[in-house]
């Protein structure tokens, strides 16, 4: 967080006016590099585990597809949701300092542009948030408590009021599907296909792609229409929460099949005792069950004072931005 903030403060008094390099850095260094040495030096010892711990684990090809369409649902709460409170933030005296221009149409920065807001966030902030604060935290304190500090630092880190709201909450249900699924792909798979379809329509307004035009006609529509906003907000609400849960439960049902394919698989090959055959039949009952993300395990006195302070230094600067309409 204080890597983060200071990389920002940099770029605002321009001394860093490179916003490729400011990415580099933030992305690279301060999401991935960093935290993937200290964790792997302090605590896993080894690479291998780091990965392990972090949910770098296989998944099937109807996980991939379910959190391809999951992508394309959470897109859409995304949309919904920070457009309402854009005007929310808005009604209350939010004002915009940064200049809204047309985008550089090169073919070379659309294709950068990709790179370094889909691609690299897609995997160096999961690996942070969802990898080593959700899942590799969950193996020391409660799967719920990591899911709600790393989707509440998440917001955070973003280091604005007015992506501080949906990211916090595309974190918690990025995070929920990362562990119904045991793994950290879908996730990566989720955010990418946010920020992807974020710039696709962006660019595609301008460049004539297509669905991108007709896209931001009916999001305009239905945001600058009071009547269209009331008529339609609960249908999409409700449309987009039941596929949202319906893909949920058919990942946490393939997690389940590929326990019990290896749970057979090693019956077979060795000689189970009695007590790991009851082990294995108890794990895949609790991840087929509603009650895999309890666990009453507390985070120590240190772990809580970092918390606070992350939380304390990001809540500062984002309520600043509210203040002087900084993004």
């Amino acid at each position: 967080m204080t890597l983060t903030a200071i990389i920002f403060c940099f770029g605002y008094l321009g001394i860093l006016n490179s916003d490729i390099l400011s990415t580099f850095l933030i992305q690279i260094i301060v999401m991935l590099a960093i935290p993937f040495l200290l964790y792997t030096i302090l605590i896993s010892k080894n690479v291998k585990t780091t990965f392990s711990d972090c949910g770098f684990k296989k998944i099937s090809s109807k996980v991939v597809i379910a959190a391809i369409l999951l992508g394309l649902v959470l897109f859409c709460i995304n949309s919904f949701v920070s457009n309402a409170f854009s005007s929310i933030i808005s009604l209350l005296g939010y004002e915009n300092l940064s200049s809204s221009t047309s985008p550089d149409l090169a073919p070379k920065k659309i294709f950068l542009d990709f790179v370094l807001s889909a691609l690299l966030p897609g995997f160096c902030e999961e690996f942070l948030l969802r990898g080593i604060m959700l899942n590799a935290g969950k193996k020391q304190v409660s799967p719920r408590y990591c899911l709600i500090v790393s989707s509440l630092l998440f917001g955070l880190l973003h280091l604005n009021i007015r992506q501080f709201f949906y990211a916090t909450i595309m974190g918690a249900l990025m995070g929920y599907v990362s562990l119904k699924a045991d793994s950290i792909y879908p996730t990566i798979i989720i955010h990418f296909m946010n920020n992807f379809l974020s710039n696709y329509f962006v660019y595609g307004t301008y460049l004539n792609w297509p669905f991108a035009r007709g896209f931001m006609v009916i999001e305009n529509l239905l945001f600058s229409n009071p009547i269209f906003y009331i008529v339609f907000t609960p249908i999409i609400i409700i449309t987009m929460a039941l596929l949202y849960v319906y893909l949920v439960k058919v990942i946490s049902i393939e997690r389940g099949k590929s326990k019990i394919i290896k749970f057979l698989q090693q019956t077979r090959d060795t000689n189970m005792s009695v007590q790991d055959c009851q082990k294995q039949i108890d794990e895949i009952n609790l991840c087929l069950s509603q009650n895999d993300l309890k666990n009453n395990t507390k985070p120590k006195f240190c772990n809580k004072i970092y918390l606070i302070c992350s939380i304390l230094l990001g809540s500062l600067i984002t309520i600043s931005s509210y203040i002087w309409g900084i993004i």
